[in-house]
């Protein structure tokens, strides 16, 4: 492979993980509307509730930070000394993300276009 079609490829490689990132910001924005829209409606709505973070990490990862006391949200049961408890549950985390992994799959398969990739190439020219 000569020093050019190397370059040309590394080019590529740039717009891929330009349009990954893309896709995973936007999808993790996605989700958090959607969780904040579910959150009000059940009342989960004091600023406790709304300390979380979705961001894309360097190696093109969406990460989602919460604090560990929003999973028990979603738990149907506890486990407690005197046994198990159930308690009410609210699908705030799992039915939502779980959702948005589909589509996320689907961008990321049938998504990257020639229509993209010159979209991606003009902004990079701007």
């Amino acid at each position: 492979m000569s020093l050019r079609d190397q370059r040309n490829q590394t080019a590529d490689d740039i717009l891929k993980g330009v349009f990954v990132s893309r896709v995973l910001k936007e999808e993790g924005n996605e989700i958090n509307a959607d969780i904040n829209k579910v959150m009000a409606s059940v009342g989960f709505e004091s600023s406790f509730w709304q300390d979380k973070t979705f961001s894309v990490t360097g190696q093109n990862t969406l990460e989602y930070r919460h604090k560990p006391q929003h999973r028990f949200a979603d738990m149907k049961t506890r486990n407690t000394k005197e046994g198990t408890i159930r308690k009410k549950r609210h699908a705030i985390h799992n039915k939502i993300i779980y959702g948005h992994l589909n589509d996320i799959a689907h961008q990321l398969s049938y998504g990257y276009t020639q229509a993209v990739v010159a979209e991606l190439k003009q902004l990079e020219d701007k």
